[in-house]
């Protein structure tokens, strides 16, 4: 397997960007789990279970539909970005999963945990 070797500095910056994205996604997620498990979902059943409330009802699950998207696309972001850390630690990292060529360092500066160079994105796609 091919290792690519970052300045010092590119390292740094990248896993900077990588750790503050996974703190902002950790905070998110714990929003969205207290939305759709906790004491929001409570609250948003109590004041919706009447019969005579169908149209809330129907917005209700509208809402927590939205909601349960967002904490599966935040959860799936949130593993990319772990597995990006993971791989900037074994010299994996910057490497397109495709090609195997370098991903430019300002896609990563852009996208941290991308996995893929910008012609195999493009390709992907398109598909």
């Amino acid at each position: 397997m091919k290792l690519r070797v970052l300045d010092g500095i590119d390292a740094r910056e990248l896993r900077e960007l990588l750790l503050e994205r996974s703190g902002v996604l950790e905070v998110d997620l714990a929003g969205l789990e207290n939305e759709t498990t906790g004491e929001g979902a409570e609250r948003a059943g109590a004041q919706s279970s009447a019969p005579e409330n169908l149209a809330e009802l129907a917005s209700d699950d509208s809402v927590k539909a939205v909601l349960f998207g967002q904490l599966e696309s935040q959860s799936d972001e949130l593993k990319e970005v772990r597995d990006a850390l993971e791989r900037l630690d074994q010299g994996a990292f910057g490497l397109c999963d495709d090609c195997n060529e370098e991903i430019p360092i300002e896609r990563l500066r852009a996208i941290p945990y991308a996995r893929l160079c910008r012609a195999c994105k493009s390709a992907e796609e398109k598909g």
